[in-house]
């Protein structure tokens, strides 16, 4: 019985970010994914409660799809903070509107276990590549350099970045980033 859930909560979650990539984030309803699922409109709210819950299994989902992008292996040659910004950018590129819906607490429920677990995850290399955390919590260069690849990724995908220059690239920023660190430690 429990894979039978578990199976039917996969293919909703399936659903739901097809229905997100397909229309946006506020198009997604608990109906239209059942629809997609073909399975009884009152299944979503059985697997998830509702919409919110719903928007929580996909957003942590892709956190957790996050987080095994940046835990991959960096290359000796490369810098880690450098590298793990340029996957972080590439992954709100390939992944717009799931990008968005994971930084939209207005949307998910941000007291869900398995997205605040997912979320964590998701820094889990960017603490070990600045030094790692201090009472459990961060350190302010981990933080820094999330904000900066995130801040790159929404300027990126708002089109501000490519109107500067062509140097000014994500990649290029962040291995500008990546060398100012380097120098001050």
């Amino acid at each position: 019985m429990e894979s039978s859930r578990d199976d039917l909560r996969a293919r909703l979650v399936a659903a739901a970010r097809a229905e997100l990539d397909e229309h946006g984030r506020g198009r997604v309803s608990l109906r239209a994914v059942a629809r997609r699922a073909g399975v009884s409109h009152a299944a979503p709210a059985y697997s998830f409660g509702d919409r919110a819950g719903m928007l929580s299994a996909v957003a942590a989902e892709g956190f957790a799809q996050l987080a095994a992008e940046l835990d991959a292996p960096v290359p000796e040659d490369t810098s880690a903070l450098a590298e793990l910004g340029t996957r972080y950018v590439a992954f709100a590129q390939r992944n717009p509107a799931l990008y968005d819906l994971m930084f939209r607490p207005d949307e998910v429920d941000e007291t869900a276990p398995d997205l605040i677990a997912a979320r964590q995850a998701s820094l889990r290399a960017l603490i070990a590549a600045t030094g790692g955390a201090e009472e459990g919590n961060p350190t302010a260069l981990t933080v820094i350099s999330w904000a900066l690849a995130h801040g790159l990724a929404s300027l990126d995908a708002q089109g501000a970045i490519g109107s500067l220059t062509t140097d000014a690239t994500p990649a290029n920023l962040l291995a500008v980033y990546a060398r100012v660190v380097e120098v001050s430690h």
